[in-house]
């Protein structure tokens, strides 16, 4: 099957899907067919698969600086972050813990898995207060200390933005909640989605100081289906769905060895290589958006000092920036307008107008995220097809 024409394209959507690395296939490649037991059999084969499964997880705990029995593989990031926010809430009600007494702290910027959660906990009655942000993404700390309460029960932020690639002081944040906690005497587990950060950023638990870490291999070229959720003792959770005992009780259903395997490998490399391949991508992305602000009507969304060395958001207010990612994507230059979990065609992204308060703003966005072998060749092609396309708007009256 051919997919692409022999035409060279431009892939500027690292945040949404990202290629499959040759190590990783490499060390997948014995457990589609020859290591193929159920890890939870009691024969040979089913034995070398739970030996698989095992190394892996001392390998993600080595990589994060964690407890191997911290390790919780799922099927992705939504799945981690389910798990982890419905989980806990969960853990606290079967402890007979009144569902008025539970509070949830979040933002409202973060992924929609987390931003559906906190809906269906809502429903439930939990209470769910949401920390001010600034017109930069980033939470306004003194006004996230006022909101924690002898009723706060979990706190969950993401780390790096999946829009705009903000990156928010999740130490900080965390040091906040910590003295918190000791001087009232409780105890509140913090989450993070870090989906977007371990190609780009150290995860490593004991710096960013969190209870819970969200992680999808799909997003630092592993395989996509396999999620990885780091659980600290102090948390209790409470499995969200009816099945087996896999994964210490937490998350049924027969362990994906192959795509295990891949999931710690690929985490491996990336945080292996996140510092080196970040100052390389930073310097890249900020000489582009200098060139980027150039075109008239080009506004950038979010920090440009506190983001994902890879990405570059932007809004064109007045512009059909959908129809402008088709336009791109027919020049053989791959980018999309926000979260691939937000779906095409649903609006205006929730993201820009929670830092902007502006509808056009909000509606119009583009983002771009750079891989490893962006160049400046491959950003220089898609300003030129982004002005041309904007000239064309511009001469056929298409603008606001």
């Amino acid at each position: 099957m051919k997919f692409f024409s022999d035409r060279q394209r431009i892939y500027l959507d690292y945040a949404a899907a990202t290629p499959v690395r040759k190590e990783v296939l490499r060390a997948m490649k014995p457990f589609w067919s020859k290591v193929y037991g159920n890890p939870g059999a009691i024969h040979k084969e089913g034995v070398l698969a739970k030996a698989a499964v095992e190394e892996a997880r001392e390998l993600v705990a080595r990589t994060l600086r964690v407890r191997a029995t911290d390790v919780i593989f799922t099927s992705g990031g939504t799945e981690s972050n389910n798990l982890a926010i419905r989980g806990a809430v969960r853990a606290m009600r079967l402890a007979n813990v009144p569902v008025t007494d539970i509070e949830v702290i979040s933002t409202t910027v973060e992924h929609p898995s987390v931003i559906e959660c906190l809906k269906l906990l809502a429903l439930e009655g939990v209470r769910v207060v949401y920390a001010p942000i600034d017109n930069e993404g980033r939470v306004i700390v003194e006004e996230f200390k006022k909101l924690l309460s002898h009723r706060t029960r979990l706190v969950t932020i993401a780390y790096a933005n999946s829009e705009t690639g903000v990156i928010q002081d999740i130490n900080r944040l965390s040091r906040t909640v910590r003295l918190f906690e000791k001087e009232n005497g409780l105890t509140i587990p913090f989450h993070t989605d870090a989906a977007q950060a371990p190609r780009w950023l150290s995860c490593a638990l004991d710096s960013l100081g969190v209870d819970m870490l969200s992680l999808d291999a799909g997003k630092c070229e592993g395989p996509k289906g396999i999620g990885i959720l780091i659980k600290r003792p102090r948390v209790q959770l409470a499995s969200i769905n009816g099945g087996g005992s896999q994964e210490s009780k937490l998350r049924p259903g027969t362990e994906p060895v192959p795509l295990v395997v891949g999931a710690a490998t690929a985490l491996s490399l990336a945080q292996k290589e996140c510092e080196k391949l970040s100052v390389r991508s930073a310097a890249l992305r900020d000489r582009w958006i200098k060139e980027l602000s150039k075109i008239q009507g080009v506004v950038l969304n979010g920090s440009a000092e506190h983001r994902l060395p890879n990405n570059v958001n932007i809004s064109i207010p007045g512009f059909d920036t959908e129809f402008a990612v088709v336009s791109l994507d027919t020049a053989d230059i791959a980018a999309s307008t926000k979260s691939a979990c937000a779906g095409a065609g649903s609006g205006r992204s929730h993201v820009i107008y929670a830092m902007t308060a502006d509808e056009a703003r909000a509606a119009s966005t583009i983002r771009f995220t750079l891989t490893p072998q962006t160049s400046r060749r491959d950003l220089k092609k898609t300003t030129e097809a982004l002005r041309k396309h904007m000239e064309r708007m511009h001469q056929s009256g298409l603008t606001a």
